[in-house]
């Protein structure tokens, strides 16, 4: 069995589905190891077998285990795939590998975002617009609500500055945003990450997921 087949293996009928309609090698592994990663990770803390979760989905999409309290989320791009996991609140991740684009897409910026990226050399404003962009979508992951919600609405802290997010500018439900601790991730060379929970102060605790996959798995009952 190759090692396709055996992280294939993991996923159930509806991940399958998805898999295999996916055209593009690098496409297809990189939606094979995600799901993939997020199974084993979370059979290894659930002591589980990982192949045997069941996923529903919330109101905005946002995926969360039938019959586990524990808060993930994943995100994939390039070679790079993160998992995060919370057991009290709800979390988002994103991880983006830093692009050179002819043309920036700007208008997801805040306007007080936007005076402070205009004064960004131009060498250094792929890595500067990745890294408002990664902190806004991990935020919006880490409420369930995702792109639904324009990411202009939204204002965090300048590329140079610890992640915060500074404003949340006329919430959909009319209601107060929630309280949001952000952080950034060292994603390596080329990339950039972060991580959003919902309440009060976490400690973030980063491991290398790389040989979760690979290692043999022991049969759980």
């Amino acid at each position: 069995m190759s090692a396709s087949d055996e992280l294939c293996a993991l996923l159930d009928a509806r991940e399958r589905r998805v898999y295999e309609a996916l055209t593009g090698e690098p496409v297809r592994a990189q939606y094979l190891t995600a799901h993939a990663l997020l199974r084993s990770v979370l059979g290894d803390l659930l002591d589980r077998d990982p192949a045997g979760l069941a996923f529903g989905k919330g109101p905005h999409g946002k995926p969360f285990l039938t019959d586990a309290p524990v808060e993930f989320s994943i995100s994939h791009s390039g070679e790079l795939v993160a998992v995060a996991l919370s057991a009290d609140a709800p979390v988002g991740v994103d991880v983006e590998r830093v692009t050179e684009l002819a043309e920036l897409p700007l208008p997801v910026l805040s306007a007080r975002e936007r005076a402070v990226f205009d004064l960004v050399p131009g060498p250094e404003r792929a890595v500067a617009f990745t890294a408002y962009w990664v902190r806004k979508e991990a935020v919006l992951k880490a409420t369930g609500e995702g792109l639904r919600v324009d990411p202009a609405r939204l204002t965090v802290s300048a590329p140079d500055r610890p992640a915060e997010l500074l404003d949340w500018r006329g919430r959909n439900d009319g209601q107060p945003h929630p309280e949001v601790r952000l952080y950034d991730l060292d994603a390596g060379d080329g990339y950039r990450g972060a991580v959003a929970l919902l309440g009060g102060a976490h400690r973030i605790v980063r491991h290398d997921g790389g040989g979760v996959l690979h290692r043999p798995r022991r049969i759980r009952g």
